[in-house]
């Protein structure tokens, strides 16, 4: 529960975060890189979701579609 409330709380996360490391003398932490889908799937499953499993091809995205 300390998620949803205190300083990891969402809604104060931004504000009371940085008190929290100036208190304990740490530094911000640097932003963590962001990671695709199929970073991931390549990572996890060591399978490339763009290799098409027919011919062995490389896929083309295009677009989502959501409902």
């Amino acid at each position: 529960m300390v998620r949803y409330f205190g300083f990891l709380a969402n809604r104060v996360c931004g504000e009371k975060l940085p008190q929290v490391y100036r208190a304990l003398g740490m530094d911000k932490p640097a932003p963590v890189a962001k990671v695709c889908y199929a970073q991931m799937v390549k990572q996890f499953l060591s399978r490339d979701p763009f290799e098409c499993v027919l011919c062995g091809g490389r896929m083309v995205y295009r677009r989502a579609i959501a409902d």
